[in-house]
């Protein structure tokens, strides 16, 4: 007490008081500096995620598995700061060695994480392989999957091995910690889902709720005692569908990497498994009917029929008899009774193309088979029963025809229970690319022709284009190209005339590529095969025989003045000898840094200072434009960049 209470007159006399300190003021600072401590504790304590927000000394722990070494660096750097306990596998396999050995009670229960985040494809053993079985074994164990190669079939095959969510490549952090987040606290309860029997029961009910979760875990544990054969079955049957799947990448001809289609697919992933009803809206050509045939093939139904029905392509006159049949002699001409639409997808899925369309009359009708699945054939008396799931699409603004009183709004609302937007082509103008070269294969085939490319002049023409009739016209084009244009190679002036007069005038295309141009490419496609492994130069620290800014600001005109103005890849090579006659060595260590930070500070430039559209520049995500900065140590404030 003696030394606290000297503590407190040296501080007061560094603020110029000479009086004592009497027992009632040692007592309040005593208490204050209590309270600061609490209040540091309790701000440490806050800054750490727990399971379900219950207070705990030991934060939620993440098992993070990806192959990639510098995205897992990121991610972890990233998990930990929000608040996470971070454990980093390289492969699927090791983390699924650690969960059998605490299913086979090798190790404690309470090792088990409280969320896993896992890549797709890596060495050994798969990312859904590993979700599939331990969805099995730990089904209360969320587990999020992100991925790269991010299409319809990679986010079905997710949600159907039991993932709590799909991310695909490149996301933004921020939402990589709020999924997580979200994991964490929205875990199911384990003791429920297990169904233990009655002893285990009574054992989960007697543990604190502090340790609900864990102790739900080891009850599984203990229940599974035969879980080495069922995981090497489990892991051999998924390894089959894996290679199904490889062999058939595209089933449903949905393609798209942009973000738009990813939340379509994560739609479809979700609906899939579900019988609830779904309406699809889009413009005309946007694909609404392969997306409801996908949302069939993924679902239980899927071995049952899938009936696509046009409401605007049949006479109204005509449309009750051919979504609910007909009796005999029900009106002239009925010789015979015939079944409908719905009694034919009895089991399955009953496609309502062009909803829109349908008469006044007939939706009365209609909503009394969405309300109980009754109805009666036209002419009849007895009802008939049918069990069908309903996904209906139209292009037209249901609310606008509730509004006009064409459109029962009673109808409106059981059908829109789940509404699934499609986007159109010209705001997902990325995927362009990778939907030619689909559709010129497909014609190629289907023409029994040699396959033709596309010069990135006339692509780039494609790309621009709005495409008003969307995925739909872009095939067309590309069936019409593969029949009229002459040669291997589909050149500007083979494009369709729309094409060419909807293009501005003042349209710059790219220029051919010189082939060291064309080698250099090549170079970084085998080196940044991925975002994340981008590698890049800065002509701050390079001398003046390297890349001077008249030839960086001369590639428009390169091909004209190649002989008068060297092109930068001659300038690199001029400065590589050099560099290499002078004794250097680790070259390649020294220049790409430097050719990361002329490629940075040129986007940023162009961008304004915005990141993300500076990404986008350099064919990057945003996080690895964010790493790159900080790893060549470029402040936000030399770069005058901004949000």
């Amino acid at each position: 007490m003696t030394a606290y209470n000297d503590n407190l007159k040296s501080n007061s006399d560094n603020q110029g008081s000479n009086d004592k300190m009497s027992g009632n003021q040692i007592s309040d600072s005593q208490t204050l500096n209590n309270q600061a401590l609490n209040n540091q504790t309790l701000n440490n304590q806050t800054m750490k995620v727990t399971v379900n927000n219950a207070p705990a000394d030991n934060p939620a722990t993440l098992w993070l598995i990806d192959d990639d070494a510098a995205l897992r660096l990121v991610l972890a750097d990233t998990f930990e700061d929000a608040g996470l306990t971070v454990i980093s596998f390289t492969q699927a396999q090791a983390a699924w060695t650690r969960l059998n050995d605490i299913l086979q009670q090798r190790e404690s229960a309470t090792q088990l994480p409280d969320v896993i985040l896992t890549d797709i494809r890596m060495p050994m053993m798969d990312g859904l392989s590993f979700s599939d079985w331990v969805h099995k074994h730990f089904p209360a164990l969320p587990i999020v999957i992100m991925t790269a190669h991010s299409d319809l079939t990679s986010a079905i095959n997710s949600y159907q091995t039991g993932a709590f969510e799909y991310l695909p490549k490149p996301f933004d952090l921020d939402d990589a910690v709020a999924t997580i987040y979200k994991a964490i606290n929205f875990q199911p309860d384990m003791a429920k889902a297990d169904q233990p029997n009655e002893s285990d029961a009574k054992t989960t009910a007697n543990k604190s709720p502090e340790t609900d979760t864990k102790s739900a875990s080891k009850n599984k544990a203990t229940h599974n005692t035969k879980t080495a054969t069922k995981a090497h079955k489990t892991t051999k049957n998924k390894a089959e569908i894996k290679t199904d799947t490889q062999a058939n990448d595209n089933p449903s001809g949905i393609i798209g990497q942009s973000q738009a289609m990813q939340t379509v697919f994560r739609a479809i992933g979700r609906l899939a498994h579900s019988p609830i009803t779904v309406l699809i809206t889009g413009e005309s050509g946007t694909g609404k009917e392969l997306v409801a045939s996908a949302l069939h093939q993924h679902s239980p139904r899927h071995q049952q029929s899938f009936i696509a029905l046009n409401m605007a392509a049949i006479p109204h006159d005509l449309i009750e008899s051919e979504l609910f049949g007909h009796e005999k002699g029900a009106f002239t001409g009925a010789t015979t009774t015939r079944q409908g639409r719905f009694e034919q997808a009895d089991g399955g899925t009953l496609f309502l193309d062009e909803i829109g369309d349908m008469p006044f009359s007939t939706q009365t009708r209609l909503l009394r088979v969405l309300a109980n699945g009754e109805f009666f054939r036209v002419g009849g008396q007895q009802p008939v029963k049918v069990d069908v799931r309903i996904i209906a699409a139209t292009h037209q603004n249901l609310e606008e025809l509730v509004k006009l009183g064409r459109f029962r709004e009673d109808l409106f609302y059981r059908l829109n229970v789940i509404r699934l937007p499609l986007p159109p082509l010209r705001t997902r103008r990325e995927d362009i690319p990778a939907l030619t070269s689909y559709f010129m294969q497909r014609a190629a085939k289907q023409m029994n022709t040699a396959l033709k490319q596309l010069q990135p002049a006339a692509l780039q023409i494609m790309q621009a284009f709005d495409w008003r009739g969307n995925v739909r016209q872009l095939e067309n084009v590309c069936l019409w190209l593969t029949v009229m244009a002459t040669g291997d190679t589909v050149m500007v002036d083979d494009l369709p005339p729309e094409l060419l007069e909807a293009m501005p005038a003042n349209t710059e295309l790219q220029p051919q590529q010189t082939s060291s141009s064309s080698e250099f490419d090549q170079y970084n496609q085998q080196h940044n095969g991925d975002s994340s492994h981008s590698n890049n130069i800065d002509s701050n620290n390079l001398n003046s025989n390297n890349l001077n800014s008249s030839n960086l600001n001369s590639q428009n005109n390169q091909t004209q003045n190649i002989a008068k103005n060297p092109s930068w890849q001659q300038a690199l090579a001029e400065w590589a000898k050099q560099a290499l006659q002078t004794g250097e060595t680790d070259i390649l260590q020294t220049a790409t840094p430097e050719f990361e930070r002329v490629l940075l500070t040129a986007a940023l430039n162009h961008s304004g200072g915005k990141k993300i559209a500076a990404a986008n520049l350099l064919g990057w995500g945003r996080n690895t434009l964010t790493r790159k900065l900080q790893q060549l140590d470029m402040s936000a404030a030399e770069m005058q960049t901004k949000e």
